[in-house]
């Protein structure tokens, strides 16, 4: 189990908005029209939500898959221009075929991680269209170790879990979560950071999907005692979280939950 390995602090800037079923060129104007909030600085991280580039467009995914090179492009030369790291959702051809794909990008603009969403949601027929992961990430960014999650990942704890285990001082999660479960999303996010004592920041994209599902935004960032330190309502907009990464460091020499797991006796 790592501790951390900064003190230094920074702000997540959680963007929210409806993406436009099967247009980049648009989800990308939308995400710009969030970024130009005043307060993003140098050293900072944004998140967006998943399949922030096209959406859920079945029927066309193979050249949404080709079109999201324009949408990494953009994450690549905004994270330079601005001095932040970027992570967020895009659909991606793989060897095994098309993979619902979590970038985390930093300010130099260079791809540190990706992560191919493990969990399939059926109702929705993702496992018919994606080629599903089957490999947790976690990366270091700037002293810290920080895990990827996708949407219905979050009712997996053995994931979060996992990511914890190797070294996760922070999960970052992409997702479009309907409003018609949206109080599981806020819980599964807090109850995740509560029960690895880390941060966990969940970008969630809001207003129909385009195909008359209606997203419930929501987006939130916990504290590793599983406290929401600020939420969105469903509207569009930026949530902006200052992060102190030395509570969790403090915290779990204050509680030391996971210092007392006894795994041997799970079996």
């Amino acid at each position: 189990m790592s501790l951390l390995r900064s003190e230094r602090q920074f702000s997540i800037h959680i963007l929210q908005f409806t993406v436009a079923l099967g247009n980049p060129d648009e989800n990308i104007r939308r995400a710009e029209q969030l970024i130009k909030k005043p307060t993003i600085v140098k050293g900072d991280l944004i998140v967006l939500p998943e399949m922030f580039s096209s959406g859920f467009l079945y029927d066309n995914l193979e050249e949404m898959a080709r079109e999201s090179g324009k949408a990494v492009d953009w994450m690549k030369s905004t994270a330079r221009s601005l001095g932040v790291a970027m992570a967020g959702s895009v659909p991606e051809k793989t060897d095994n075929g098309i993979a619902n794909s979590m970038l985390f990008v930093d300010e130099n603009g260079t791809v540190l991680g990706s992560y191919n969403k493990i969990h399939l949601f059926p109702l929705t027929g993702e496992e018919r269209a994606f080629a599903p992961g089957n490999r947790p990430i976690v990366l270091s960014w700037s002293g810290l170790r920080i895990g990827l999650m996708i949407c219905f990942d979050l009712r997996f704890p053995e994931l979060s879990r996992r990511l914890c285990l190797d070294g996760a001082d922070m999960i970052l999660v992409s997702a479009q979560w309907p409003e018609a479960r949206i109080e599981h999303f806020s819980n599964l996010v807090c109850v995740r950071a509560m029960e690895n004592q880390h941060f966990v920041a969940a970008s969630n994209a809001c207003g129909n999907d385009g195909t008359g599902l209606i997203l419930g935004g929501r987006s939130l960032c916990a504290d590793p005692m599983g406290n929401v330190m600020d939420c969105l309502n469903r509207n569009t907009g930026i949530l902006s979280v200052h992060i102190s990464p030395g509570d969790v460091t403090r915290i779990r020499k204050e509680f030391p939950v996971l210092s007392l797991r006894r795994p041997d006796s799970y079996r």
